[in-house]
C-alpha cells in the first residue's frame, strides 16, 4: 500500500513498477538518507523529482555515498510528470540494464 502523501508521479512510478512485476520498497532508509523507491533484486533506487527535481550538490553526494555503501548500484532521477513519459523513461533505463548484461 502507498503513502497517503505520494504525490502524482510517484503512484505512476509505483502503478508501472506492480504492473512490470518488480519488487520495490517506498521510502526506504539508507541511514542518514531516505529514498523514494528502492528495488532490492537490481539495486536501483528511484528518485521522484517532479518538475522541479534537478541534480543539486547535495543530491550527487547522497547518490554517491548511497552508492559507496555498496547497498545500491543504480540510482535514477524521474524529472517527467506525465504517465506517458514516465513510462517511457522507466522503461528506457530498465532496458539498458538487460543490454548492459548481455
Amino acid at each position: 500500500m502507498l503513502p497517503r502523501d505520494f504525490t502524482d508521479q510517484e503512484n505512476i512510478i509505483a502503478e508501472y513498477l506492480s504492473e512490470w512485476g518488480l519488487r520495490y520498497e517506498t521510502q526506504a532508509s539508507f541511514a542518514p538518507y531516505t529514498v523514494d523507491f528502492f528495488i532490492p533484486e537490481i539495486n536501483m533506487v528511484i528518485e521522484a523529482d517532479g518538475v522541479y527535481g534537478h541534480l543539486s550538490k547535495r543530491d550527487r553526494i547522497r547518490d554517491r555515498k548511497l552508492i559507496e555503501s555498496g547497498e545500491v548500484q543504480i540510482v535514477l532521477h524521474c524529472k517527467e510528470t506525465t504517465k506517458g513519459k514516465i513510462k517511457e523513461f522507466l522503461w528506457q533505463e530498465l532496458n539498458k540494464l538487460g543490454k548492459a548484461q548481455e
